[in-house]
C-alpha cells in the first residue's frame, strides 16, 4: 500500500479498502488475501484520489477528493454511476471524504471543505 485511507466490510465479510496514492480499491477475503482491485485504468470507473469507502445497497461507494464526486461500483468492482460536482449547493461537494450507509440504505457523505454532512438516497438523490 502507498496511502491506505478508508476501510469497510461487505455482507460476505470481505474487507474493502481504498489506497489514495495507488488510486485503487482493494478487496480482500476475510483472511486478508487479495481478491481483486479496481479503479485504475480509463473511463468512468477510473478513480482520482479516492479517500472514503462504504458498502450498502449492494454497492461500493467511493468518495473522490479531486473530482468532488461519489462513484458507485458493484460488489464485484464494476462501475455503475457517479453523483455530485464541485460546489457548495445541495448535492455538490468540496473535498468529500468519509462515507457510511445507515440501516435504511441512506448514504452519509462528509463534505469536508464545505463543513457539512450530506445525506443521499441509494440512487444519489440529496435529502439534506
Amino acid at each position: 500500500f502507498q496511502y491506505p485511507h478508508g476501510v469497510t466490510t461487505t455482507p460476505d465479510n470481505e474487507v474493502v479498502m481504498v489506497d489514495r496514492d495507488n488510486i485503487e480499491v482493494i478487496v480482500f477475503d476475510k483472511d486478508l488475501k487479495l481478491i481483486r482491485t479496481f479503479g485504475q485504468g480509463s473511463g468512468d470507473g477510473k478513480l482520482n484520489l479516492p479517500v472514503g469507502v462504504a458498502v450498502g445497497n449492494s454497492v461500493i461507494a467511493v468518495s473522490e477528493c479531486r473530482d468532488h464526486v461519489v462513484k458507485k461500483f458493484s460488489l464485484q468492482g464494476d462501475y455503475l454511476s457517479k453523483f455530485g460536482s464541485r460546489g457548495s449547493k445541495d448535492g455538490q461537494f468540496n473535498n468529500p471524504q468519509g462515507l457510511c450507509f445507515n440501516t435504511k440504505g441512506l448514504l452519509y457523505v462528509v463534505d469536508n471543505s464545505n463543513c457539512r454532512v450530506q445525506v443521499f438516497t441509494g440512487i444519489g438523490n440529496n435529502i439534506w
